[in-house]
């Protein structure tokens, strides 16, 4: 059942996909919020986030920032169909549009002044390669923000400090500068946000 479980995070189908989304929703609700505070978003920002799961993050933009536009993009269809639901109302005003792409594979129409992923990044199949897509995607002077909370087996707040210096160097390799590791406790274990600027 666990391990069954564990998979949905990956890439969330069926029932157990609707589960682990709501899983995804209630534990990643804080996190998001502090991981949307570090990007200072600003009037007339495009954001894009990467792995936007049941839209959350989105839908918080949406209710705390006026004139700005943001653009998800997930693997998985059954994210997209619940980001959606919840988001409806900024889909129909053309201020959020959802993408089912691996990041790798995603190709925007526009460049971006602010990206963002929670909990996302250890899913990626090439992070070093879609990092520097990422920044390809990016204004001048863009930033972005990478957050992860250890969701392993054994996962301890060690394991969040090597995770941060792991996409630290992977932001530098990407061509970022200004990169700001930051901290923050919340259960079950440290989580680590990592900020670059193009």
């Amino acid at each position: 059942m666990f391990e069954i479980l564990a998979k949905q995070f990956v890439k969330p189908e069926g029932i157990m996909g609707k589960l682990a989304g709501k899983i995804m929703y209630f534990e990643n609700r804080k996190i998001n919020k502090w991981t949307v505070g570090k990007l200072k978003i600003k009037r007339r920002d495009s954001i894009l986030e990467v792995g936007y799961g049941p839209g959350y993050s989105i839908r918080y933009i949406m209710d705390n920032y006026r004139h700005v536009d943001a653009d998800g993009v997930d693997v998985s269809e059954d994210m997209k169909s619940a980001a959606a639901k919840l988001n409806d109302d900024c889909i129909q005003q053309g201020k959020v549009r959802l993408f089912v792409k691996d990041i790798h594979d995603f190709f925007p129409d526009k460049k971006y002044h602010k990206i963002f992923s929670v909990n996302n990044y250890p899913l990626w199949t090439k992070p070093r390669e879609s990092l520097q897509h990422l920044y390809g995607m990016l204004e001048s002077k863009g930033k972005i923000a990478i957050t992860v909370q250890p969701r392993e087996e054994g996962a301890n707040e060690t394991i969040t400090k090597s995770l941060g210096q792991v996409i630290k160097a992977d932001l530098e390799a990407a061509g970022f500068h200004s990169i700001s590791i930051s901290y923050k406790n919340a259960r079950p274990v440290v989580t680590v946000c990592v900020t670059g600027i193009k």
